[in-house]
């Protein structure tokens, strides 16, 4: 899904549950990270989150965002890896306070992986994240999404098709959804692409109550604020 398809699903999105939570969750994520380069991702061996970690990059990078640009996590990164793809589990020993650790895992996570996240959060690193609702990840996480539990009806688990609203004023040159994104749209990977488009909010650093204020500035004046 490009840049284009996924920003006209989030604002197709917008008041529903799962375009709220994924707002919200990547703005925490952005306001608990707090040290430099303090950003991180993990997953389980077989599954690193190579495309989250992609999709957040170029987000942050786009909106000039670059103090927390993510830094994927990886269990064996081979010896002749590039920089960006060598980073191994001795960073997770020097996290700590100020750092975020995001978890991607849509399986339930073995036990192994449980107990680096559990070694990490021990060192003051805020834990995040995106899975299938696995007890025991979400006991370990400060904040954690499920998405499973908030595509609305028709995304992802159902084959109706979803058309998209237009002005009839207008010319309706584009498509229903399910011609915009050939496969249907799944739910865990349909979170990951907004998680990383709200991450590069340019209030996603603020404080809620700041967030909060402009928006009903926003609503009482039409105007962005």
């Amino acid at each position: 899904m490009d840049l284009t398809r996924a920003s006209l699903l989030r604002e197709m999105l917008t008041g529903t549950e799962l375009g709220s939570r994924t707002t919200e969750f990547a703005h925490s994520l952005r306001r608990f990270t707090t040290r430099t380069g303090g950003l991180m991702l993990f997953g389980p061996a077989d599954d690193e989150p190579w495309h989250l970690t992609a999709h957040l990059d170029d987000e942050l990078h786009r909106a000039g965002v670059e103090d927390i640009r993510p830094s994927l996590v990886r269990w064996a990164p081979p010896p002749d890896a590039p920089p960006h793809l060598a980073i191994g589990l001795d960073r997770l020993q020097d996290a700590g306070r100020g750092e975020s650790l995001l978890v991607v895992a849509e399986e339930n996570p073995a036990e192994t992986l449980l107990e680096r996240i559990s070694d990490v959060r021990r060192r003051g690193t805020t834990i995040f994240s995106i899975g299938n609702g696995d007890q025991e990840l979400t006991s370990l996480s400060h904040e954690t999404l499920v998405p499973e539990l908030l595509v609305p009806d028709g995304f992802g688990w159902t084959s109706r098709r979803i058309e998209l609203e237009f002005d009839h004023d207008e010319p309706q040159t584009a498509v229903p959804l399910t011609d915009l994104e050939p496969q249907a749209a799944e739910g865990f990977e349909m979170a990951q692409h907004l998680v990383s488009l709200a991450a590069a909010d340019a209030d996603a650093g603020q404080p809620g109550w700041r967030r909060r204020l402009r928006a009903a500035i926003e609503r009482l004046s039409g105007e962005p604020a």
